[in-house]
């Protein structure tokens, strides 16, 4: 029995973005990342989603964030939450701890505005 190809198109929107916008040729990434220029194309014009390892490869070569890949909802266009991920950053992992308890105590009681 063939296995299903998974197709996530926006993934291989984003890739194509981040290569073109640094003018890397498919070979130039395949030299860096160690991913065959044929397989950056099928995923990129085709879909195909690459397993974890060669998504870590490009993502490493490009020098991008993971967190579109994994976190396509994310807000990352927002400036708050870009100033909240650096003082994330900054913190201890007892620190963390603590302001993940704080946010979800405030989630569990945050009444939304009634639109």
């Amino acid at each position: 029995m063939a296995r299903k190809k998974k197709i996530d198109k926006e993934m291989g929107f984003r890739l194509k973005k981040a290569r073109t916008d640094q003018k890397l040729t498919y070979e130039e990434l395949a030299e860096k990342s160690g991913v065959s220029s044929r397989y950056i194309k099928e995923i990129e014009n085709h879909g195909n989603v690459p397993s974890i390892e060669k998504l870590r490869q490009l993502i490493q070569a490009l020098h991008i964030s993971a967190d579109p890949f994994f976190y396509p909802d994310a807000p990352a266009d927002n400036l708050d939450y870009k100033r909240l991920l650096v003082y994330l950053s900054q913190c201890t992992e007892e620190q963390i701890t603590t302001i993940l308890a704080i946010v979800e105590a405030y989630l569990r009681t945050y009444k939304h505005p009634k639109e």
